[in-house]
């Protein structure tokens, strides 16, 4: 049941954004006063189809996917451009200027854009306004909002054996509140405080609450022998920004993740292993076991989750790939620059044989997400 609950949800999900990306085109295309025969969730053979003042609205079989079909988008349909009624030709995508026809190939990754600015709108407002962040962004200089550090318990350590820490009497493991008297906030202030001295006291108390005084030896190297573990964290903080923290969220949120392909493309370039980037690249496995481990999170965990699928859909849509929406912008602006159209059998051939290349790449995906399934599925364990 539990895996059907997760089926149901990775369904639901793929629908929101694939619903929310064609709503984009449609919306433009009616705009531009394109003509609009078909806006379709799912792929294959009709479940649920109905025409209202032109346009067919269908549910297909399968619900991996979507389109819209507009006039002129590819080909002018089951006739030839001179057979068109002067009403249809007027409707035509193609006899639109170059910038409404980029409107409207744009019109899915702004409204994908604008999905994940409300769901992070929504995320932030139930989160305290912040988002936490690993400790090594704590460097890093957000827009819209500020990075905070926040205390949580007293310095944790552990004693290590034959140390002059465990020389002492103190606890082998526990927390560290003062040294020599002065209190200890975060753990860098512990080296500071026992540099440059022959004996430290340490104030510590064991994970029993049991405190005491200690006298340490401090060593040749400025150590007494622990080792030590944070007591905070870090988060970005919108609670002076709120309302633009959804789109501030967005655009930070880019930055981190640039930043961590570019550190992973990095090491994989500098030790030659690219494992871990190629497993950071997943398809509908790596969605299903995602959505498994967020839905156990909450509804505002999940919102967060949408809100980066979308953001993510939009990434990949503006790829200059010709079947994706970034290709056809690109061919576009081919086209101004040549000042005359694609041939549309051309333009045709060039969007399809790079669509079949995109679901040969989706197929290869699944397939390494398959093969390495039990490492997939220790991410989120």
């Amino acid at each position: 049941m539990d895996i059907v609950v997760t089926i149901l949800l990775l369904i639901l999900v793929l629908g929101i954004l694939v619903f929310i990306h064609e709503l984009g085109h449609f919306l433009a295309a009616r705009i531009v006063g394109a003509t609009v025969y078909e806006f379709a969730l799912g792929y294959g053979p009709k479940l649920i189809s109905r025409k209202i003042k032109g346009t067919e609205y269908s549910i297909r079989l399968l619900p991996l996917g979507g389109f819209v079909k507009i006039l002129g988008d590819g080909d002018f349909g089951k006739k030839g451009e001179k057979e068109l009624k002067k009403e249809d030709r007027e409707g035509n995508l193609k006899n639109k200027s170059k910038l409404a026809q980029i409107f409207v190939m744009l019109a899915g990754i702004i409204m994908n854009i604008l999905l994940a600015i409300v769901a992070y709108s929504i995320m932030l407002g139930f989160s305290d306004w912040k988002v936490n962040l690993s400790y090594e962004f704590e460097d890093f200089k957000p827009l819209g909002a500020t990075i905070v550090r926040e205390r949580e318990i007293d310095v944790p350590y552990q004693v290590l054996e034959g140390s002059l820490a465990e020389a002492s009497g103190m606890p082998g493991e526990g927390y560290i509140k003062n040294i020599n008297n002065e209190f200890v906030e975060y753990i860098e202030d512990i080296s500071r405080l026992i540099e440059g001295n022959d004996t430290v006291v340490i104030e510590a108390c064991d994970l029993d609450s049991v405190c005491n005084e200690y006298n340490v030896v401090v060593g040749d190297d400025g150590k007494i022998g622990i080792a030590i573990g944070s007591n905070y964290y870090i988060s970005i903080n919108y609670s002076n920004h709120k309302i633009f923290s959804g789109f501030s969220h967005l655009i930070n949120n880019t930055r981190l993740i640039s930043r961590v392909f570019t550190d992973l493309f990095k090491e994989a370039k500098d030790t030659g292993d690219y494992s871990t980037l190629s497993n950071s690249v997943s398809g509908p496995v790596g969605m299903f076991f995602l959505i498994d481990y967020f839905k156990e999170l909450g509804w505002v965990p999940f919102i967060a989750l949408i809100a980066d699928l979308s953001l993510s859909l939009a990434f990949m849509n503006i790829f200059p790939i010709p079947a994706l929406d970034g290709g056809r912008v690109l061919i576009l602006l081919i086209e101004s620059v040549l000042g005359k159209d694609l041939n549309p059998r051309v333009e045709a051939l060039i969007i399809n044989l790079s669509f079949i290349l995109l679901m040969v790449f989706v197929v290869v995906v699944m397939i390494k997400d398959i093969v390495n399934i039990n490492e997939l599925k220790s991410l989120f364990e």
